[in-house]
């Protein structure tokens, strides 16, 4: 909760930051920040971040394991890949190259691009 609470209130300074609404050198007053000072002003935003991005990242990667870890699970990926090799034969494909899609194909994860 602490991290997720850390996160809201981090995103909220950096939108303030980005929020600010640019001002003139003409109209007297200060001209908006130059893309160095902007770097300066979000460095220790982005370096608080860090920390908890890993944490989120270890939390993420311990809920996967667990899930991954119980047998339904796999029988839900076996089902998931039976039905997908037994849909493309019936697509077509001969049994060799659904065989080769069904392997190429990655299966379902909560965040893509995991095989």
């Amino acid at each position: 909760m602490r991290v997720i609470t850390f996160a809201a209130a981090t995103l909220l300074l950096a939108g303030s930051v980005f929020a600010a609404e640019p001002v003139t050198e003409q109209a007297g007053e200060k001209a908006p920040p130059s893309p160095e000072e902007m770097q300066q002003l979000m460095e220790p935003v982005f370096g608080a971040m860090v920390p908890m991005m890993g944490k989120m990242a270890e939390v993420t990667i311990e809920a996967q394991l667990q899930v991954a870890e119980k047998p339904e699970t796999a029988v839900r990926l076996a089902t998931f890949k039976k039905r997908l090799y037994d849909a493309l034969v019936k697509q077509g494909f001969t049994k060799q190259e659904a065989f080769q899609i069904m392997l190429q194909t990655g299966l379902p994860a909560a965040m893509p691009g995991m095989k």
